[in-house]
């Protein structure tokens, strides 16, 4: 209706207890630096929204406006 669309889904597959450190797992920012690239994402134009303390400190690391929301159920 409002012509919005999800390009893409980005997943970190990893956990530190088996596979070790990686640069993808929040708060670390593998995974937004790779959707920038990917989608020549502007970050001064954009905007993160997160439910966990790890996705607002992962957005603000790499420059990006991040809002914290809480969960509704």
């Amino acid at each position: 209706e409002y012509g919005a669309q999800i390009d893409a889904f980005y997943f970190c597959p990893h956990h530190p207890d088996f596979t070790g450190e990686c640069n993808c797992r929040k708060p670390k920012t593998g995974m937004l630096e790779q959707a920038i690239n990917d989608f020549n994402i502007d970050v001064s134009q954009s905007l993160l929204v997160g439910d966990k303390p790890w996705d607002i400190e992962c957005g603000k690391r790499i420059g990006i406006k991040s809002y914290y929301v809480e969960e509704f159920i």
